[in-house]
């Protein structure tokens, strides 16, 4: 089915421009390839020739910046009253109604959000909301794919990609790659182009509530939205449950479960979006999920969300079969966009990047996320 509206928590894999693409997987860890952006590099991604834009949509200026602490998606529109209840909870400042649904994008099936630019750039990752540029071309009609989307599908800048909606196929250029903010989505077209596609209109929210307690803030707005709504918590809460995780760690005989599925994994092609061999490979989360699911373990499907899923631990506590992870996508510096599986005494498992195979290889340290220990 070439459109659907999310039905399920959105599929989530995974920030400066003129960053390097990731080292040889054997390369050192302190590669400089991983190292921060010069002081003074330009912040902003990069966009396409803005001599195309016809500047004949206004876009407001950048006015506050708004954090991101849950996304809520439904089948279908939420009512405005359901909205405002959102607005009057405990802590949240701010609320942004947005279209949600997932379309094939190039044939392949893509979270797309249809957004108002003038009013989504408050809530982006601050290198793409400082960008009149970006929102601009937005407001135009064009495609902002997330970083990893756009490099691994190798979606090119001012390239052309189809989107294919409940109203038909519509070719549109790639303007920039530029991660949303929120977590799964790999594309950000306006609210007009949403709504040639077909997609469902206002059936999302981007709710900022920085000082709301989080695990809190998720009861209540499951009870606003009901059952039918999905919640992704997009924060990181800086007092998280109790051994950041309920439940208790794998057992050993879990983890070694885990590890030998994986490792059956060892040369077969990193695929963008992969979760089978179906598909012919794994991403790096899509390998995590899989072996984990041989030792009978569910854990989500995208990066950002096993990044919750254990207690958050440090890289020098880390035992065999604990997962690390890294902040390495220059277009949101605060994402989770990596995941390995760690096998001790410094060598983890992973499925690196577009271009390599899944591997064995020594633990990178720079910039490192930390380590979680996976619970039950």
């Amino acid at each position: 089915m070439a459109f659907t509206a999310f039905g399920a928590a959105p599929a989530w894999a995974d920030p400066r421009p003129n960053v390097q693409e990731r080292p040889p997987v054997d390369a050192p860890a302190d590669s400089a390839a991983f190292a921060a952006p010069a002081t003074g590099a330009d912040p902003s991604p990069p966009v396409g020739d803005t001599g195309d834009l016809r500047r004949d949509v206004e876009v407001a200026d950048l006015a506050k910046p708004r954090s991101r602490e849950y996304f809520a998606v439904l089948p279908d529109t939420v009512p405005q009253r359901r909205v405002e209840e959102v607005e009057r909870l405990p802590g949240v400042e701010a609320v942004e109604v947005v279209d949600a649904a997932r379309v094939d994008l190039d044939g392949e099936s893509t979270a797309v959000l249809g957004v108002n630019p003038s009013r989504f750039r408050n809530y982006a990752p601050e290198p793409s909301a400082v960008s009149d540029d970006i929102w601009q071309g937005i407001a135009e009609g064009r495609v902002a794919l997330s970083d990893e989307a756009g490099k691994q599908r190798r979606l090119d800048v001012g390239s052309e990609v189809t989107l294919s909606g409940a109203n038909g196929e519509i070719t549109r250029e790639v303007w920039t790659h530029a991660t949303s903010g929120v977590a799964g989505i790999d594309a950000l077209v306006s609210r007009g182009l949403a709504r040639e596609l077909g997609m469902p209109r206002g059936n999302a929210l981007i709710v900022s509530a920085p000082g709301a307690d989080l695990w809190e803030l998720e009861d209540r707005l499951g009870e606003v939205l009901g059952d039918d709504a999905s919640l992704q918590l997009l924060a990181e809460d800086p007092e998280p449950r109790p051994a950041g995780a309920p439940g208790e760690p794998l057992p050993s005989d879990t983890l070694e479960t885990a590890i030998a599925a994986a490792q059956t994994r060892i040369g077969v092609p990193y695929v963008w979006g992969g979760e089978s061999m179906a598909e012919g490979g794994y991403d790096c989360s899509g390998l995590v999920q899989w072996a984990f699911a041989q030792a009978g373990v569910a854990l989500p499907r995208v990066t950002h969300d096993q990044w919750f899923a254990g207690e958050q631990i440090d890289y020098a506590d880390a035992r065999r079969g604990d997962l690390i992870f890294w902040r390495t996508d220059p277009t949101a510096p605060e994402y989770i966009s990596h995941v390995a599986i760690y096998l001790g005494e410094g060598r983890m498992l992973e499925a690196p990047r577009t271009g390599l195979d899944v591997r064995v290889t020594e633990v990178r340290t720079a910039n490192m996320a930390g380590v979680v220990r996976v619970h039950a």
